[in-house]
């Protein structure tokens, strides 16, 4: 998966140089989470004198973000300066009332002894609180996208349980307490079935969407709109297999997205993996299946067996 941070923009003022790497995009998820605004910052003493009394302030327009100063007292010349205290919290009341996205500026002021100041923006783009902004750099945020506790996800558990009690299995939502595959095989294949019943409709998505990023239905939004693209379906039956105490992954080719969801209590060791060897290693070993969620949208329904029969062909074709 791609996860490029965005390239360092520089000024230079009579031997300074400022050089921040910044987000180019945030929202609520990014503030609910503490993800940085600031990636990197430094500041070049690129001339033959030293330089001192340097002062940096941060401050952006909305005030998505506090006014920040850094106070240096002397950088020798030829050297550069690598600042730690990047810490930049967002404010969650402003970006989580945001319904649509708007651009906002980050600025900074270096100001120097005997220089004149030097200032420098940044575009940054405000999402709205329902917006993910793809993976080239919110794909550790899409997580937070998962909701496993909304009253229509319970919905679907119910109507799975149901549907393991009618063919003589016990209905409970137990994960992998039973330490059996087949017991995690029946239950993600009955909450697969009873989504297939919610009669959804498919959304084409925006193109390009898994690198920069759509906005989300959240499976309130899904049951009142019988809508749902690729990922709104995917993120869907990720937070049911959650709630019923399984472990998914969302899986990315370009542009699609879907589904998986481990047999076995593991995962891949890290938010996000981005080799999709180890995604077809799992596959082969029957310990994880992937599942073609858009065919929640068919009719007639398709079954769990031919789901999962689609998915592990998108796997295999993963950079083909």
């Amino acid at each position: 998966m791609p996860h490029d941070i965005p390239a360092a923009t520089e000024t230079e003022k009579a031997g300074l140089i400022v050089s921040p790497v910044l987000a180019t995009k945030v929202n609520f998820a990014t503030a609910q989470n503490g993800v940085a605004v600031i990636k990197r910052l430094a500041i070049e003493n690129a001339g033959a004198e030293p330089v001192e009394k340097i002062r940096l302030v941060l401050s952006a327009r909305p005030a998505i973000i506090r006014e920040k100063a850094w106070v240096i007292d002397r950088i020798p010349a030829g050297s550069t300066l690598q600042l730690k205290d990047l810490e930049t919290p967002l404010d969650t009341a402003l970006l989580g009332g945001l319904d649509e996205a708007e651009v906002g500026q980050v600025d900074f002021r270096l100001s120097a002894q005997g220089l004149e100041d030097v200032n420098l923006s940044h575009r940054i783009e405000m999402l709205a609180r329902d917006e993910w902004g793809g993976l080239a750099e919110m794909d550790n945020i899409l997580a937070a996208f998962v909701s496993p506790n909304q009253p229509f996800v319970a919905r679907i558990l119910k109507d799975a349980a149901r549907l393991l009690e009618a063919a003589g299995h016990s209905g409970a939502m137990d994960g992998y307490q039973s330490r059996d595959p087949l017991r995690v095989w029946m239950l993600a294949g009955a909450i697969w079935s009873a989504a297939t019943g919610l009669g959804l409709n498919y959304a084409v998505p925006p193109a390009s969407f898994e690198r920069i990023g759509q906005k989300i239905r959240d499976p309130e939004r899904i049951a009142s709109e019988g809508l749902a693209t690729c990922l709104d379906t995917t993120l869907l039956l990720a937070a049911a297999y959650e709630a019923a105490g399984l472990n998914t992954a969302v899986l990315f080719s370009q542009g699609h997205a879907w589904v998986g969801v481990w047999l076995v209590k593991k995962d891949f060791g890290r938010l996000v993996e981005p080799d999709v060897v180890a995604v077809r290693k799992a596959v082969v070993a029957r310990e994880f299946v992937a599942l073609e969620t858009t065919l929640l949208t068919s009719r007639p329904s398709v079954g769990f067996e031919e789901a999962v029969h689609h998915g592990r062909d998108s796997v295999a074709q993963i950079g083909c």
